[in-house]
């Protein structure tokens, strides 16, 4: 039996899904330990939870230990062959390995270096002789390409001073302003807050997002949230989807982090070069006139130090 390659894929609830694709001449341990081949970041998988390998019989799936299993077809296993390609679940986390012959690995992997090529090509794109303005629009433009999401907007302000949408696609501002939105406030939140990106592949799966009404009513099903972080500067990039897609990946989340990464650095520079030191009012509609965003004007911002470089 010639032995192939596979691509293996971990599918955690609230964070991007991970996907590799293996060398069948290597082993790889799975968990979420920092000293792992396959890091699956969730609270059911242990730090050292599973090896996976090849022979010439096919895929070989074995617990190394772990708390809460792995399971096969819904059975706890030790270990189990895969011939064919297959889901099971590390933990509570739907995994998946499908084998791919020498041609596909090699397209796969080709396929990496095209999305990071045109990430870097969004990247540099993004000059500061733009204008905030024209950054903002261009930026979100060019994550809404990355993750495939439907629609977004971007919040954006100087620390202390109340949120502006500066930026939106598929949605109008006024809708974003009011208290019937229909997407996550939450993500929101917790990006401003921590500094983070947040992301949600499936919503139904979400332990924090899944039951929230303006999540359920508003139909997402998957989103990202990734901070702006500038000294002076506050804002957020926002993303959703409604459609079933493809899962955000580790990789994708990476590329529209650096993208965010180059557009602070710009939107720093063309604030300068402005002379713009506040938010005239022609600018953006506030997003704080409404209860549903009062907690990310003033007070959240003003623990901008969480967010500064």
């Amino acid at each position: 039996m010639i032995v192939r390659s596979a691509q293996f894929s971990a599918f955690p609830p609230d964070r991007p899904a991970t996907r590799h694709v293996l060398d069948p001449e290597l082993v790889y341990r799975v968990g979420r330990g920092d000293d792992v081949d396959l890091c699956v970041d969730h609270v059911s998988v242990s730090r050292s939870h599973a090896e996976i390998h090849a022979d010439a019989d096919g895929w070989h799936v074995h617990d190394v230990g772990s708390r809460n299993g792995v399971r096969v077809d819904g059975f706890r296993i030790e270990e189990a062959v895969l011939s064919r390609t297959s889901w099971f679940m590390v933990g509570d986390v739907y995994c998946s390995l499908e084998l791919l012959d020498a041609p596909a690995a090699a397209a796969r992997r080709a396929a990496t270096q095209r999305r990071r090529e045109a990430s870097e090509r969004l990247s540099q794109n993004l000059h500061y002789e733009l204008g905030v303005g024209g950054l903002l629009a261009q930026t979100l433009d060019a994550v809404l390409e990355l993750s495939d999401m439907e629609r977004g907007f971007v919040l954006y302000a100087a620390r202390g001073k109340e949120l502006c949408v500066r930026a939106q696609r598929g949605i109008c501002a006024q809708e974003i302003a009011r208290g019937s939105f229909a997407g996550s406030v939450a993500a929101v939140e917790r990006a401003l807050a921590s500094g983070d990106s947040v992301v949600c592949c499936d919503t139904d799966q979400s332990p924090w997002l899944g039951a929230r009404p303006s999540v359920r009513l508003g139909g997402v099903r998957a989103l990202v949230c990734v901070p702006l972080r500038l000294p002076e500067l506050c804002g957020a990039l926002y993303a959703d989807s409604r459609q079933p897609g493809p899962a955000l990946t580790e990789l994708d989340l990476e590329l529209i982090e650096n993208v965010a990464q180059h557009a602070s650095a710009a939107l720093d520079l063309a604030r300068v070069d402005e002379g713009w030191q506040r938010m005239p009012g022609d600018l953006g509609t506030r997003a704080s006139n409404d209860p549903l965003w009062h907690g990310l004007s003033a007070p959240a911002l003003a623990a901008g130090h969480r967010l500064a470089y």
